[in-house]
């Protein structure tokens, strides 16, 4: 065989794998992100009529806005519980099986979805949230693990990133399905909650075709012939030497160690700023306002002057901005490295920021200021989808180690979910409160964010995870001396196709993984008002008189918020599932969990409960939490060194997606509808059922096997099928040095992790620019997009395609950034991304500020918000994903993503919950919350973080340790590098 047809070979299975793992993976994040902004009015109509049937009540607007928020907030939940289980279920399942058993959780919230209205019960609808946040928290942690150990080094940036991209899409196949022509029609709300299933039964189809992460089957298994015939079927040629021995090498660092619980990777200084990084990446995911574009696009293009009838078609362009940001990124993340493309997303998403709150403020004096802000909105979207979009996911898989990943994992999950439904609960309120400065509070986040990434995050593209955490040993172990190992460079060759299985599991992962997360986040704006309507329906009908105003509002935005909460529980599991039944089995419960979730949306307005929808989305937000972290962890043990950034990045890409397609079905032309509301909220059951079936046919994460499980020959084969590669020698051996290094000690809890010097600056990684990058802003855009558009003048029957635009920008910049993240570098991509939100977030705010002096202003600020979500989708976006996996090793990984996880969905579930307070107190000026976080993550990145790009686990180690054990003697550096706990 040729060297190009080996190549070929290579690409095209690893690209399948990727899209078959994503697709049922982080697309379902988006998809369940775009889906809910349609459907908003129709599902609001439901909760007051259900209301009304049951009680005799009719709810106020603000009662029923509460409800409507519940609803979508309750995603984050979902997600965060998600998160939470995604470290424990790829652990004792493998990334593969965790992935296909999450889309249990999609395919039972779209039957609680597509049956809610029969049941006259928006609780059903809410229940289908949860089950489908579980699935996006679940998918969106294990997606990018696993393409992350299934990349090989020099494309592990570029799959990394995938998972934005496919998040991206998801948002804008949301959008477009949203629309009132498709699905986003009255009668049809119900079936758009419920669309989500599809690509979870696509997943479920074809995923188990694909091997299982490599790295988790040598190092988790300790299959060396399953990773050897893993990394050959995904490169399509036999096992490199040099791979094989990078896998063994991490093997051999964690041998002996059972994989870390989340509270342990808090102790462990050896991986302190992978998990702060992690944690601050993520949690800036959702604090930069991006998702709430999805969550609540009507809320947002009306405070942009968009008109009414025009809000629906201004929101698929959302989604669509982000889905192209992300295409970028994925092509830009191997040159640009995953630090440029985070700091430059935060930076632009900061400075789009800043000038969307100026266009705002001028809307009512210059009459072309909505288009301005509408403008904004869009570029906000890309600068999201160019940076934090696709590399956030990617950070977990490049800077922890096998035995830490599903930890990480789940603490990233857990803070981006948590983060999101914050948000998803606040956004209404801080549009309400602060008007035209609701932006920022998001445009501090991103400056924040920006500023870590420059000054902490190193770069990881193109580095084994020994390199990697070398650098962040300069941070973890401040002035200890040690000579890295040496970098073998790897350079991502696109028309590569020897890795098509792996890419085929990106795309499995996807579908059941972060492609929930993005659906869950953009879904639940369409039936807002429908949602609202059912409560107060319900309401009525229980209790007799109409619901208060403040009450519906308040049950709205539990609703939107309790996602984050599920999320949060998914990501704490994160690190426990993955652990105990392997990623693979982990997502395949995760799926479980969407599919309940599906299903209590489908019924809850058939049985008149709005307490079904608040269950559903919580049950969602933990299938999202777990499938996040479970995705990451599953597509990063299975990716090559040089694939790690790129697959793992596909995470960010099915969150993308996710909100696309959740934007597109949310429109009233499909499943935007009164009629149509629950099968909506449910639709992330179909992505689940997908996975559920496809992921079946994948191996689990080589790493898992081989580190964890001690089976060497089913990490073999994992490899040889998933690359196409018998020549694994380097992998096998990367992870023997991880598994060797960890030999003898037990898994660390979250307790070790926060505690311990030797993973203190891998942790910081973890938390600030990774985790924490809900504190960015950037979905906040997402929220509320349909008010920042129907500010800019938008009409409102154009705001759902707008906001479908968002999301696909946010996708195609989280795309290219999977393509930059192996070329350009974690720390650049991030660090750059986090300082140029926060710029264009801050001039967002000072147009806001002065929106009403011209009518161009607005449009102005529209295009600010697009450029920040570029900047995002090209930095923290992407990086906040694929970052993560390369801060800690085997026994560190699990315990790292449930923190990454927990602070992730807990800050998306504050920013949820408190962002429309804080946009009614700050007006305009709620953005400078996410530019100081955007600038501080941009400066922590930049300075502090060292590069994993192209590293093994142990070399990312070993520069960590640089920094854990600075002031450090060699001998005790030595120790720490070996992960020894005892100086």
């Amino acid at each position: 065989m040729s060297q190009a047809a080996v190549q070929k070979g290579s690409s095209l299975t690893l690209v399948l794998m990727v899209a078959s793992a994503a697709f049922g993976g982080t697309l379902q994040y988006g998809y369940n992100l775009a889906i809910m902004n349609s459907p908003t009015v129709f599902i609001q109509t439901f909760v007051n009529k259900t209301f009304l049937e049951r009680w005799d009540i009719q709810l106020e607007d603000y009662q029923v806005t509460l409800v409507w928020t519940i609803i979508v907030a309750i995603f984050s939940l979902g997600g965060f519980a998600g998160a939470l289980i995604a470290g424990p279920m790829t652990i004792r399942f493998g990334r593969k099986k965790c992935l296909l058993l999450n889309n249990i959780f999609l395919l039972t919230g779209a039957l609680f979805a597509v049956t809610s209205r029969a049941a006259k019960s928006f609780e059903m609808i809410i229940i289908s949230r949860i089950l489908v946040g579980i699935n996006a928290g679940i998918s969106m942690n294990v997606q990018p693990m696993y393409f992350g150990e299934s990349a090989p080094k020099h494309l592990r940036g570029a799959i990394s990133l995938s998972s934005a991209v496919f998040t991206a899409f998801g948002v804008v196949l949301g959008q477009v399905v949203g629309l009132r022509e498709i699905l986003g029609s009255e009668p049809y709300w119900e079936y758009l909650l419920a669309s989500n299933a599809i690509p979870g039964i696509v997943q479920l189809m074809t995923l188990p075709w694909f091997p299982e992460s490599p790295r988790y089957l040598l190092i988790d298994r300790g299959d060396k012939e399953a990773c050897i015939d893993a990394l050959r079927r995904l490169r399509g040629c036999e096992v490199q030497s040099g791979e094989l021995e990078e896998i063994l090498q991490e093997q051999a660092e964690t041998r002996g160690m059972r994989p870390c619980r989340p509270w342990e990777l808090f102790t462990d200084r050896s991986v302190r700023w992978q998990l702060i990084s992690v944690m601050i990446i993520s949690s800036a995911m959702q604090l930069c306002g991006n998702d709430s574009i999805y969550f609540y696009a009507s809320y947002v293009f009306k405070e942009a002057g968009i008109s009414a009838d025009k809000i629906q078609y201004i929101t698929i362009g959302t989604g669509t901005c982000e889905f192209t940001a992300c295409i970028m990124c994925n092509l830009l993340i191997e040159r640009k490295g995953r630090r440029f493309m985070l700091m430059g997303g935060f930076i632009l998403m900061t400075v789009w920021a800043v000038v969307f709150t100026i266009a705002l403020s001028f809307e009512h004096y210059i009459s072309w200021m909505p288009y301005l802000s509408m403008g904004c909105i869009f570029t906000y979207i890309l600068s999201f989808g160019m940076g934090p979009a696709g590399v956030t996911g990617v950070l977990p898989t490049e800077i922890f180690n096998q035995a830490a990943r599903p930890a990480a994992y789940m603490i990233a999950g857990s803070m981006m979910w948590l983060n999101l439904f914050i948000i998803g609960m606040i956004f209404p309120f801080l549009v309400s409160e602060l008007s035209e400065y609701c932006f920022v509070p998001f445009g501090a986040v991103c400056l924040l964010s920006a500023l870590y990434v420059g000054l902490f995050l190193p770069e990881t593209k193109g580095k084994s995870l020994s390199a990697i955490t070398s650098e962040f040993h300069k941070l973890n172990f401040k002035g200890l001396d040690k000579k890295c190992a040496s970098q073998t460079e790897a350079q991502y060759q696109l028309g590569e196709l020897q890795y098509w299985r792996l890419y085929l599991l990106a795309l499995v992962l996807g579908i059941g993984g972060s492609f929930q997360y993005g659906i869950q986040v953009s879904v639940i704006a369409s039936p807002a008002v429908h949602v609202r309507s059912f409560v107060n329906d319900t309401w009525l009908s229980r209790y007799g008189v109409p619901i208060e105003e403040s009450t519906n509002q308040l049950i709205w935005s539990f609703i939107v918020a309790v996602l984050s909460l599920g999320a949060w529980a998914g990501a704490v599991h994160s690190g426990s599932l993955p652990v105990t039944y392997g990623r693979k089995k982990a997502l395949l419960f995760n799926n479980v969990v969407a599919i309940i979730a599906a299903l209590l949306m489908l019924f809850s307005r058939m049985a008149g409960s709005f307490e079904m929808i608040l269950l559903g989305r919580f049950l969602f937000g933990y299938n999202v939490g777990l499938g996040l972290s479970v995705h990451l962890m599953y597509i990063g043990e299975s990716s090559p060194k040089k694939f790690r950034g790129f697959l793992t990045l596909t995470c960010s890409i099915f969150i993308g997606f996710g909100k696309i397609m959740g934007q597109i079905i949310a429109i009233k032309e499909m499943m935007g509808t009164e009629d149509m509301w629950p099968y909506l909220l449910a639709i992330s059951g179909v992505p689940a059922v997908l996975q559920f079936v496809t992921l079946l046919f994948f191996p689990e994460a080589p790493r898992h096997l081989y580190i964890d499980k001690g089976d060497t020959e089913g990490a073999k084969k994992a490899l040889e099928w998933l690359w196409q590669d018998t020549n694994l020698k380097q992998e096998l051996e990367d992870m023997k040095k991880e598994r060797d290094s960890t030999q003898g000690e037990k898994k660390k809890t979250v307790k070790d992790v926060l505690t311990s010097r030797c993973v203190r600056w891998q942790l910081l990684t973890l938390v600030i620019p990774c985790a924490g990058v809900q504190f960015c802003g950037i979905n906040a855009l997402y929220f509320y997009a349909f008010d920042i558009f129907r500010e800019s003048g938008v009409p409102a029957n154009q705001m759902h395609y707008l906001a479908i635009g968002i999301g696909a920008t946010e996708l195609i910049t989280v795309t290219l950034c999977s393509f930059l993240i192996d070329r350009a570098g974690r720390k650049k991509l991030m660090g750059y991304g986090y300082l140029l939100m926060g710029v264009t977030m801050t001039v967002l705010t000072v147009m806001l500020s002065i929106k009403h002096l011209n009518p161009w202003i607005p449009y102005v600020n529209i295009a600010l918000i697009f450029c920040v979500i570029c900047v995002y989708g090209l930095g923290p976006s992407g990086v906040s994903m694929a970052l993560p996996a390369d801060l800690f090793l085997q026994a560190w990984r699990p315990s790292a993503y449930v923190i990454s996880g927990t602070i992730n969905w807990l800050g998306m579930f504050l920013v949820g919950m408190s962002f429309g307070f804080i946009v009614d107190g700050l007006g305009q000026f709620c953005f400078l919350i996410f530019v100081v976080y955007s600038v501080l993550s941009a400066a922590f990145l930049l300075f502090f973080v060292p590069e994993t790009k192209g590293k093994t686990m142990v070399e990312i180690m070993e520069d960590f340790n640089k920094l854990n054990y600075k002031n450090r003697t060699a001998d005790v550096e030595k120790t720490d590098i070996n992960l020894s706990t005892k100086m």
